[in-house]
C-alpha cells in the first residue's frame, strides 16, 4: 500500500467512462438492503454513539470526522469506514478522504473523481445506495487491497447541501448491510453534519486567533530585543508593552464574544431542533400504538433527551448565561454543580453569602480560572475532592482552586511559574490585564492556584456596604 493515494485519484477519468466498464446498475444491490432480513435497532449503541461524537465535539472538535469513521467502523462491524468531502483541484471537483478507518485507513488522503466514481454517483442520485465489486466499473479501484465485496454509502449534509458521503465497506462476504445499517448510517451522519457545521466556524475563529497570537509574540520578541540594547529608549519600550496588552485584551474578549456567539447558535438552533422532535414524539406517543412501536419511538425521546442534555453542556462551557444573568457566584455554583456530576469530583464552593456583582470582565476572568483549574484537577491530579473559596479584603478579590492529587511535578512547575503551558498562561494572562496575579503552589500532596485581582473602588463600597447590612 505504499502508493495507496495515487492508486485512488483517477487521474483523466473525471468526466470520462473508460470502454468495456460494467454499468452501474450492474454492481447495484440497493433494493437488497431491504429484501435481507434486518437485525432490530439497537437503540442503547446508537445512544453511545451520538454520546462519544458530542464528547467528540466538546473535547477535541478538529477530530470528529475521524471519530466518525471509527464509530461507524465499530457499531457496523465493517472492515472499512470513512468520510469522503468535495474539494477543488485546479478547478476540478474531486472527492478526498479526510478520515478513514479500518484496514483502509493507509489510504487517508486519497480519493476518487467526482464525476465517476462510487460518491459522485451517490450525490447524483442523492439517496444512499449499496455497491458490490465496485472495481468492475471503476478500474481505478482494481490495484486496491483488500477489494470491495460490498459498500454502503449515505450523503453527507452541511447546511442541506450534499458535500460528500460516509461509507462503510465489508471486505469479504461475512458482512451483509441491511435497512438498519442504512438507518444508522442516517442518524450518525445527520448529527455529525451539525458538529461539522461547529467545526468549521471554529476552525475560522481559531484562524483568526492564531495569527493575532503571532502578532502578538512577534511585538513581545521586539519588545525584548529594544529592551536589551538601549536603556534610552524606555519610554517607546513601555508604549509598545501597552499595546501588546491591547492587543492581547483584544484576542481575549475576541474568544468570549466568538464563544458567547457559538454557545448560543448551538443552544437555540439545535435546541430548538430537538425541542421540535421532543414534541413530535410526544404527539405520536398519545396515539393508539402497538407496544412494538411505542417502545422504540420512547427509547427515540429518552435519546432526544440525552442529545439535548449533551448540547446544553457543550453550550454551556461555552459560554455560561448565568454569568451574565445573575453574575459570578451564581455561575460558578451552578457550573461546579455540572463539573462535580459529569466527573464524580466532590467540589466543595466557598463564596461569601452577600457576594455582590463585580466587572464583567472580572467575572470571566475569574470563571475561566475557576473553570480551567477544575479541568486540570479532572484530568491530571486524580484527586477525588476539589474546593474553590473566594474572599474579599482590602480592595482585592482572592479566588484559590485546591486539591488533593498528586501535584505537579518539579519540573513543570518551573515552566508554569515561569510562563506556562496553554492553559496556565491563558489564566496568567488573563489576570494580568487587570492588574492581578496568580500563583501555583504544589506538592505530591495537591495543588493551590491562587488568583488576586484589585477590584475597582466602587465594588468595594458595595460589597462591603452589603455585607454590614
Amino acid at each position: 500500500m505504499t502508493n495507496s493515494t495515487a492508486s485512488f485519484r483517477g487521474d483523466g477519468l473525471d468526466g470520462c467512462i473508460p470502454e468495456g466498464v460494467a454499468t452501474l446498475e450492474s454492481i447495484l444491490c440497493t433494493e437488497e438492503l431491504y429484501r435481507r432480513p434486518s437485525r432490530p435497532p439497537d437503540y442503547e449503541t446508537e445512544n453511545r454513539a451520538l454520546v462519544a461524537l458530542a464528547r467528540a465535539l466538546a473535547d477535541s472538535s478538529s477530530t470528529i470526522l475521524q471519530t466518525l469513521a471509527d464509530t461507524i467502523l465499530d457499531v457496523f462491524r465493517a472492515d472499512s469506514a470513512g468520510v469522503s468531502l468535495l474539494s477543488k483541484e485546479e478547478g476540478r471537483e474531486r472527492f478526498f478522504w479526510p478520515a478513514i478507518a479500518g484496514k483502509w485507513k493507509p489510504y487517508i488522503g486519497g480519493g476518487t473523481p467526482r464525476n465517476f466514481g462510487p460518491c459522485g454517483d451517490v450525490l447524483d442520485r442523492n439517496s444512499p445506495l449499496l455497491m458490490r465489486h465496485v472495481e468492475r466499473r471503476y478500474p481505478y479501484f482494481q490495484p486496491v487491497a483488500p477489494p470491495v465485496e460490498e459498500c454502503l454509502l449515505v450523503p453527507f449534509y452541511v447546511r442541506g447541501a450534499a458535500v460528500g458521503t460516509i461509507w462503510a465497506v465489508a471486505h469479504d462476504e461475512r458482512r451483509k448491510f441491511d435497512a438498519e445499517d442504512e438507518r444508522l448510517m442516517r442518524s450518525l451522519g445527520t448529527f455529525a453534519s451539525s458538529a461539522y457545521q461547529i467545526l468549521a466556524s471554529l476552525e475560522s475563529l481559531n484562524g483568526e486567533i492564531v495569527e493575532r497570537k503571532r502578532a502578538q509574540d512577534d511585538l513581545g520578541r521586539t519588545h525584548d530585543l529594544l529592551e536589551t540594547r538601549v536603556t534610552e529608549r524606555t519610554a517607546e519600550l513601555n508604549s509598545a508593552n501597552q499595546e501588546l496588552r491591547a492587543i492581547s485584551a483584544q484576542v481575549q474578549q475576541a474568544q468570549d464574544e466568538e464563544r458567547r456567539r457559538l454557545g448560543r447558535e448551538l443552544h437555540d438552533s439545535a435546541g430548538q431542533l430537538l425541542a421540535a422532535i421532543k414534541m413530535n414524539l410526544a404527539a405520536v406517543l398519545t396515539m393508539p400504538l402497538t407496544t412494538e412501536v411505542s417502545r422504540p419511538i420512547s427509547d427515540i425521546s429518552n435519546l432526544v433527551d440525552q442529545v439535548t442534555r449533551e448540547i446544553r453542556t457543550v453550550s454551556y462551557l461555552l459560554h455560561p448565561p448565568l454569568l451574565e444573568m445573575a453574575g459570578l457566584a451564581s455561575a460558578l455554583r451552578f457550573y461546579v454543580d455540572g463539573f462535580a456530576e459529569r466527573s464524580k469530583i466532590a467540589v466543595e464552593v466557598d463564596i461569601p453569602q452577600h457576594f455582590d456583582r463585580l466587572t464583567d470582565a472580572i467575572e470571566i476572568a475569574l470563571f475561566r480560572v475557576a473553570q480551567e483549574c477544575l479541568t486540570n484537577i479532572h484530568r491530571h491530579s486524580g484527586s477525588s475532592t476539589a474546593s474553590v473559596r473566594i474572599t474579599q479584603a482590602d480592595g482585592v478579590i482572592e479566588m484559590q482552586v485546591r486539591d488533593a492529587g498528586k501535584g505537579i511535578p518539579a519540573e513543570k512547575q518551573i515552566d508554569q511559574n515561569a510562563s506556562g503551558g496553554v492553559g496556565f498562561r491563558g489564566m496568567r494572562e488573563r489576570i494580568s490585564q487587570l492588574g492581578g496575579s496568580l500563583e501555583i503552589q504544589s506538592d505530591p500532596n495537591g495543588t493551590v492556584v491562587t488568583a488576586r485581582v484589585p477590584v475597582p473602588m466602587a465594588t468595594v463600597a458595595a460589597n462591603e456596604g452589603t455585607a454590614a447590612a
